[in-house]
């Protein structure tokens, strides 16, 4: 058997102890206790370790602003090796920092190596130099396209690189000091080019605090006054020197760079930066800042913050907005606008551009006083028009530097601008979405975009297309401005015939007349990537369908001519190409939903050995559901990733995937889990039965997250499934007592709820052997990992047959390529063993036989 080595070899601690007892005397194969990490089959290794990432994905996100390169990074792997996530970290309040760099763990956890551009109407690509032995991260153009700045990650250190396209001198580095990107890991740049702004480790900065060796403080707790209903967050701040920690990793000098001469102005004093903006004028900024108290009950993210307005030396010249820490409390308003939104640089550099909206205080009072006075104070309030008004403020931001531009008495969402900010562009969003344009010095008429209700799916004009890279949210518009963009998709209402068409309309805005530019065929799925020019008529453009891999191309909107810019590869073939039957199948109430069957290439027709792969969603009732698969898209290439279960059918099995609707009246819908895990499982069974896809004999159930937690009850309360398969699951509601998915009552007022959907109380009725993996630094919200610990305690502890992998240094989702393959290991021997071969021993040799 050929063997795959991984990059890392560290041992696998497994907690399986009293288990393997009990497998060994039941046959399993030796392989399945072992600590180590264990590669696959080569049928299922070539496929996890395809080399996908060396195919090229393009967006406009990474388009220069000129229109001229993409820029596509490259990846060392398909995986980053398990090395790179056991690097030391603190996870501090739910952030994760390399405190050796001084930056967010996901900057070391990456596998870009190097970037690349790619012409945007030839295909060619040119190679940019990159440090060595440094991961490349946020890749970011100049506003003109003709440099890119990036950050190099280091063991010890971050640092900005500059790479000017028309300058043969090699590498520059930027920064003098480390970047500091725990909470700020951006890159912004100038609107003139000339300079950067990130945030660096402060001079001076000293040691970090330190842990007493002995506690100083214990952890103190206080309920609020109010009811306040937190998700069960794993990763808090336990005591005060976690909190001193966070400040020192966060806390960063905020610095400008001058690209001419690299000449470094520190602005203000060190503080806590979660984002910066700098005006197009070079004379401001608006910065975000984390603030003080910390919480111990909300992770990071729900900390207080102020925004305010610095001048480039850091003198704050205005606040803007403030937010308490957010700790959970309905119908408490944490954030202070002092009812200013949507706050944004204009792009012609003229101050900032801020929606103001009514002042609704006292609006919701209590009524009280003189109620004589009633009648009479209506009929006054009714005179005063609440009104929503579009201002420009201008430096130095004083209350008398705000003028009003446009004023009307519909909610405005949002306002964008032509580059010159004398169009503006206002979304009203009330049921019905309207767009429309005012033209400066012209606001008594506005021009409509587009109207549409938001019910009218299938008459969806699209969205106002943006210049990519400004930063502005800069509407793109002709060469003359009288006309701008939308691009949308065309769903159809016999959507499992009719593919959707993604399209490109230009719309003159005086008159609303559209014109459409491009439209996808009916056979192939393309969706227009990228404009190139004002005009639109070269496109870049992504094609696919069900057959042929996703590729880009240049289209020329006049001939309608298609250019192959790529040349991507399908490395996984002979999965994507297996056969496949997609169909809907009915429950005994009269609920239909859709399956698809994924079966091996030169299946003869025989029932085969199954696997249904689920996730459970929420629907209101029959509608809901069919709303919620509108978009389905037939010609969607089936790409196939890490955890792919349909690489299963190399192995001889039919791979099933389901929709799993849980339905019932929003707020009840729990009340009919059970019941329809059920139902589900028996129609998808006795339909995939029926069209002699599977041996309703040989079936396995697995799922990832919500998905384990219905594998687990689907075992527990049918006899259908010879195994299951149970990633990153909860096994007992009662540890989420404020709520889960979409379930309105907290344990208390829902304990039958809570008790009848948590498989451990029912532990004791599960059918068939369950394999459970689980990631030992899982984050996510209500899937801690004592659920599978315990889950596992009590299925030993009544004699079911189960396992358990809790893997190091691993999330909601395994990650590395060490603990991906040992996954497909464990998984495809669970599988053969329990189901393929329904529980009897199989030898070593027998195995190898098998996969030669």
């Amino acid at each position: 058997m050929k063997r795959f080595v991984s990059c890392v070899a560290p041992v696998l601690f497994l907690s399986i102890f009293v288990f393997s007892l009990v497998a060994n005397a039941q046959g399993i194969n030796n392989s399945e206790l072992r600590e180590g990490y264990l590669t696959p089959p080569e049928s299922i290794a070539e496929e996890v370790l395809a080399p996908r990432h060396q195919n090229v994905s393009l967006s406009d996100n990474d388009i220069s602003p000129n229109g001229e390169y993409f820029v596509n990074t490259i990846e060392a792997s398909q995986m980053s090796p398990l090395s790179y996530y056991a690097k030391p970290y603190y996870n501090l309040a739910g952030l994760q920092i390399d405190h050796l760099g001084n930056r967010n763990r996901r900057m070391t956890t990456g596998a870009t190596v190097g970037l690349e551009l790619i012409n945007s109407r030839t295909g060619a690509v040119t190679s940019i130099e990159t440090p060595e032995n440094a991961r490349i991260t946020d890749p970011t153009w100049s506003p003109d396209g003709s440099s890119l700045a990036y950050f190099a990650h280091f063991e010890d250190a971050t640092h900005i690189y500059v790479a000017n396209l028309g300058n043969e001198d090699g590498l520059q580095r930027v920064t003098n000091r480390p970047v500091l990107a725990t909470l700020n890991s951006s890159i912004e740049w100038s609107d003139d080019g000339r300079f950067i702004f990130t945030v660096t480790v402060p001079e001076n900065r000293g040691i970090e605090p330190v842990k007493p060796s002995t506690p100083n403080t214990i952890q103190v707790r206080k309920t609020t006054t109010d009811e306040n209903r937190l998700r069960t967050y794993q990763s808090l701040l336990k005591n005060r020197n976690e909190g001193d920690l966070l400040e020192y990793y966060v806390t960063g000098q905020l610095i400008r760079i001058d690209l001419r001469n690299e000449e470094i102005r520190k602005i203000g004093k060190p503080a806590m930066i979660q984002t910066v903006d700098p005006s197009p004028d070079n004379d401001y900024l608006i910065v975000r800042s984390m603030q003080k108290p910390f919480s111990y009950i909300v992770p990071y993210y729900r900390f207080g913050w102020t925004e305010q307005i610095w001048d480039m030396d850091g003198n704050m010249v205005t606040e803007l907005r403030t937010s308490e820490v957010d700790t959970g409390i309905p119908d408490h308003d944490e954030v202070t606008d002092q009812g200013r939104e949507d706050i944004k640089w204009r792009p012609d550099g003229q101050g900032l551009s801020l929606i103001i909206t009514p002042d609704d205080e006292n609006e919701d009072e209590e009524d009280g006083g003189d109620t004589n006075n009633d009648e009479e104070a209506d009929k006054e309030k009714d005179k005063e028009e609440k009104l929503y008004k579009i201002a420009q403020w201008l430096p130095p931001f004083g209350e008398d530097d705000l003028q009003i531009l446009y004023e009307t008495k519909d909610e405005m969402e949002s306002v964008s601008y032509n580059e010159d900010a004398d169009i503006y562009f206002v979304r009203e969003d009330d049921d019905t979405e309207h767009v429309y344009a005012i033209f400066a010095g012209e606001a008594d008429t506005t021009f409509t975009i587009y109207k549409h209700e938001e019910d009218d799916f299938y008459n969806d004009p699209g969205n106002l297309v943006y210049i990519p890279g400004s930063g502005r949210n800069i509407v793109y518009t002709t060469g003359d401005e009288s006309q701008v963009y939308l691009r949308g998709t065309q769903y159809h209402e016999n959507y499992s015939e009719a593919a959707p068409q993604p399209f490109l309309d230009r719309v003159a805005i005086r008159s609303g007349e559209k014109e459409r530019v491009f439209q996808s065929s009916s056979d192939v799925y393309e969706e227009v990537t990228a404009l190139l020019d004002e005009e639109a008529s070269n496109l870049v453009i992504e094609r696919q369908s069900s057959s042929m891999h996703p590729d880009f191309w240049l289209y020329d909107s006049a001939s309608e001519n298609r250019t192959k810019l790529t040349n991507n590869v399908d490395y996984n073939e002979a999965v994507t190409q297996a056969r496949r039957d997609r169909f809907k199948v009915k429950r005994a109430d009269g609920f239909e939903f859709w399956v698809e069957v994924t079966l091996p290439s030169d299946w003869d027709g025989s029932p085969l050995p199954g696997l249904i792969w689920h996730y459970p969603r929420e629907y209101d009732d029959q509608e809901d559901y069919n709303e919620g698969i509108r978009d389905y898209n037939k010609n969607d290439f089936p790409g196939i990733y890490r955890r792919s279960t349909e690489i299963l059918v190399k192995r001889g099995y039919a791979v099933i995937d389901a929709d799993w609707p849980i339905a019932a009246e929003r707020g009840s819908s729990n009340e009919a889990f059970v019941w329809s895990i059920v139902q589900n499982s028996t129609a998808v069974i006795d339909s995939a039965a029926n069209r002699g896809y599977i041996d309703r004999d040989r079936l396995a159930i697995g799922g990832h997250s919500y998905g384990a937690f219905g594998t687990a009850n689907a075992m527990i309360h049918t006899s259908f499934f010879k195994a299951g398969i149970a990633g990153d699951g909860n096994y007992n509601r009662t540890l989420t007592p404020m709520g889960f998915q979409r379930e309105p009552n907290d344990l208390w007022r829902g304990l039958d709820k809570y008790l009848e959907m948590s498989p451990i109380f029912w532990a004791d009725r599960l059918d068939g052997a369950l394999l459970m993996y689980h990631g030992e630094a899982d984050q996510n919200v209500g899937t801690w990992p004592i659920h599978s610990k315990r889950m596992f305690h009590a299925l030993n502890g009544i004699g079911k047959t189960a396992a358990m992998y809790m893997y190091p240094h691993e999330a909601h989702g395994p990650a590395s390529e060490e603990t991906l393959l040992d996954l497909w290991t464990r998984w495809s021997n669970w599988m053969d063993h329990y189901v393929k071969n329904l529980g009897e021993h199989v030898t070593e040799a027998e195995l190898n036989a098998a996969e030669e």
